[in-house]
């Protein structure tokens, strides 16, 4: 660790500081604080930097994300923002020069926080609940309020706010104002500040000495800050090997303007939406008597621009006048700043000292840099002058393996959010089905992608997108990658995802090529893996366990066949009914546990003891097992095609039901069916196939069970006159009828049945409400 004094050192300077925007110009103004002789160096304009197009939003808890407290190293990077939250208003009153406590430069009062309707749920929603629950987590005040209230909104109604809520400790200042006190604070304190770019660092014998300039000139000095933002990666470059291991820096680029209303008002508070699309979100930041500064884009780029992308540039405008207040539109652009947030290739800050004696990095902030700049600063200056420091900054040493925030499967799944995200917020006007279709394809495309980058790591996900289409960062990333395996091996193998990971992935599945109950049918395929009886009966600790590799692979086999629309029941091979456990499966098809209520209203109708039962289009058997088993004594024949015989007796078999249900092959419309049974039958039972043929209905049913079961010609009345003329004939005086139906169908069967010659007709709803049953006397002749 370099300290001072340097007994080696030449002549020159104590630290030279490259880069003056916030990060580098607050720790030049605490290091010479400290006594040290400091020389800072950067051009007055700042080119290139991040820092002049900020909206300079000191706060923290806006910046929440889900992904960025779903890992270690995005909870690290939080927990530095918290702190730097509580050190800014007596860093903003020391460098004011004693003229004010530095309340002056603050241009905003709190920060509202909308979740309106142009963004999506997973990350809009998603993010606006995560800010919340980290305000609660941390005791920091904030308050729901109706957006309605909130001063100086007018959003156009398509983009109106659902929720808002205060944060009133999270301000903002005027970026400009604060590097100016920035500078006069440095060279009120002696810092030397040198018109200059560095171009390379001075290496001797293995330690930096100091930065060679672009006019030629050598700086000499005992130790070297790189705090100049993406600017940086220049100079680690100049290096050998430096850069071998160290996530390189490239762009995040953002484009803000200035806006002065024609109407003369500002907010009071900063007003913002959650982090959404690869980006930071729309905001909107006060900056003084009817100016506003606007800004919502990140593009990453391989390298800085300095001139604003007429895309995002629009972009920028309409999402301003469109979600904030609809006057911008006939307002004045009297600045268009361009922004380089410096991003490292895994994401998080490059901070402490390199591999390089006395080379420092303080960079890769992301769009943190400004508001960490003072926290940063003690810290560099404690470390830099006194060998120690309070932070934990060991995670985001420069030279490292790629951290690894996510898994891939969720950085994947947010690049394919993100990604829908930025079209959804543009304003696309695909067809509805399209996007569903997009959702579904665009998540293989973003996984071959990844695999193709790296069998091992895995960028965050704006760094994912921009590497598709800059073949510079996929060139990086490769060879970061390599680097870091041959110096610090291969990361170890990931842990098999547990049970309730591949659930979760497998319900995204499902959810999106429209299996109505993809999580609920993970859930159930999980458990035939697990051997488990159902889902309901799998314990959490099964759920929390790995996967073993043959379990891995029958689980996804069978959810790929479910999101090929097979029953879930013929993946299983089992289907509950009311305490019986059907098998069933191709040929026969799947009993719903609707239908027991069916078999409850018949048994209630029907009070013969010892009653002789036709259960028609048996399929599985489940209805004549069933009443078999609650009304002991009756003697149940079923009847269907061979293929559902087959499952039908297997069941009664397994039931135990012996010679009280019996099987028989044949057609409800047979005018010869059972005939030794005429007039002798007190109770039939029917689930008929009544979908009509010009109905489309769930491939469940029209592409796998048979279509014999399910549909009921053109009417879809042909089965349901074949059982009303099979019941006249076989059911005795006061013999009941009991058929479930397509519910659209309800008054036609009651006029079949009636037709048929059934007076006492009573039509029963299902748990839906719906009208799904028929209970039908026969009078006595």
């Amino acid at each position: 660790m370099s300290t001072l004094p340097d007994q080696g050192q030449k002549a020159g300077y104590d630290v030279i500081v490259v880069g003056n925007g916030a990060l580098g110009s607050s720790t030049a103004v605490e290091l010479a604080r400290r006594g040290a002789s400091v020389c800072l160096v950067g051009r007055p304009h700042r080119p290139f930097a991040a820092s002049t197009a900020a909206g300079a939003m000191l706060g923290c808890f806006g910046e929440v994300t889900t992904g960025l407290l779903d890992n270690t190293y995005g909870q690290a990077k939080f927990t530095l923002d918290l702190r730097a939250k509580d050190v800014w208003p007596q860093w903003l009153e020391s460098i004011s020069g004693g003229l004010s406590d530095g309340q002056d430069i603050l241009t905003a009062k709190g920060t509202t926080v909308l979740l309106n309707s142009v963004g999506t749920g997973p990350i809009d929603s998603g993010n606006y609940e995560a800010i919340r629950a980290t305000l609660d987590k941390h005791d920091e005040p904030w308050e729901t309020v109706d957006p309605a209230d909130v001063d100086w909104l007018d959003p156009d109604p398509n983009s109106r706010p659902l929720q808002a809520l205060h944060i009133p400790g999270e301000h903002a200042v005027d970026s400009g104002r604060l590097l100016l006190r920035l500078t006069d604070t440095a060279r009120a304190l002696g810092v030397d500040l040198v018109d200059g770019q560095a171009l390379s660092v001075v290496d001797e014998d293995g330690r930096a000495r100091g930065v060679v300039l672009e006019d030629g000139r050598t700086l000499s000095a005992g130790q070297v800050l790189l705090a100049g933002g993406v600017g940086t990666q220049t100079l680690v470059d100049s290096v050998p090997g430096l850069g071998d291991c160290i996530p390189r820096l490239v762009s995040g680029v953002g484009i803000s303007a200035l806006v002065t209303l024609q109407d003369g008002t500002q907010p009071e508070s900063v007003i913002r939406t959650p982090n959404r699309a690869f980006a930071c979100g729309l905001h909107v930041v006060p900056r003084g008597a009817g100016r506003v500064y606007v800004g919502a884009t990140n593009i990453v780029s391989p390298h800085p621009l300095a001139d604003p992308v007429m895309g995002d540039l629009l972009f920028l405008l309409e999402c301003a006048h469109r979600q904030t207040r609809r006057n911008l539109w006939s307002s004045t652009v009297s600045a268009v700043n361009v922004g380089n947030r410096p991003i490292s290739l895994d994401g998080f800050p490059l901070l402490g000292e390199s591999p390089l004696d006395g080379l420092w990095l303080m960079t890769g902030t992301y769009r943190d840099g400004l508001f960490l700049s003072p926290l940063l600063a003690k810290e560099f200056a404690s470390r830099m002058l006194e060998g120690k420091g309070e932070q934990d900054l060991d995670a985001f040493a420069p030279e490292r393996a790629p951290l690894q925030g996510l898994s891939r499967d969720a950085v994947v799944e947010a690049t394919t959010e993100h990604t829908l995200a930025t079209g959804y917020e543009q304003g696309w006007t695909v067809p509805t089905g399209w996007q569903e279709y997009f959702d579904v394809t665009l998540k293989p495309v973003w996984a071959q992608w990844a695999d193709e980058l790296d069998p091992d790591f895995t960028p965050q996900p704006d760094v994912l997108a921009a590497a598709r289409t800059e073949p510079e960062i996929a060139k990086w990333l490769r060879t970061y990658y390599e680097n870091s395996r041959a110096k610090f091996a291969a990361p170890h193998p990931a842990a098999p995802d547990t049970v309730r990971r591949h659930v979760e992935r497998a319900a995204e599945l499902l959810t999106a090529v429209r299996v109505p109950t993809g999580r609920a049918d993970a859930l159930e395929l999980a458990a035939y893996v697990l051997e488990e009886p159902s889902a309901e009966a799998t314990p959490d600790a099964a759920l929390d366990a790995a996967m073993t590799e043959a379990q891995t692979g029958m689980f996804w086999a069978l959810v790929g066949r479910r999101a090929e629309r097979e029953p879930l029941e013929y993946l299983t091979g089992r289907a509950p009914f009311f305490d019986l456990r059907l098998d069933v499966g191709p040929g026969a098809r799947v009993p719903q546990r609707r239908s027991e209520t069916l078999v409850a209203e018949a048994l209630a109708w029907c009070t013969a003891e010892q009653p002789r039962v036709v259960d028609l289009f048996t399929a599985s058997g489940a209805l004549a097992v069933a009443v078999a088993a609650r009304r002991p004594g009756a003697r149940v024949t079923g009847v269907d095609d061979a293929a559902a015989l087959t499952w039908a007796r297997r069941n009664a078999r397994t039931a135990g039901a012996g010679d009280a249900v019996a099987f028989v092959e044949g057609k409800a419309g047979d005018p010869e069916l059972l005939a030794d049974l005429a007039g002798g039958v007190q109770l039939i039972t029917a689930v008929v196939p009544s979908v009509p043929d010009r109905v489309q209905i769930a491939p469940e049913l029209s592409a796998h069970q048979p279509r014999a079961a399910v549909r009921g010609g053109w009417d879809g009345l042909d089965a349901v006159r074949a059982t009303a003329a099979a019941a006249a004939r076989l059911l005795a005086d006061d013999g009941v009828l009991a058929i479930e139906h397509d519910d659209a169908l309800a008054d036609q069967v009651i006029a079949v049945v009636r037709e048929a010659g059934f007076d006492a007709v009573a039509s029963r709803t299902d748990e839906h409400g719906h009208p799904r049953f028929l209970i039908a006397r026969r009078s006595a002749a």
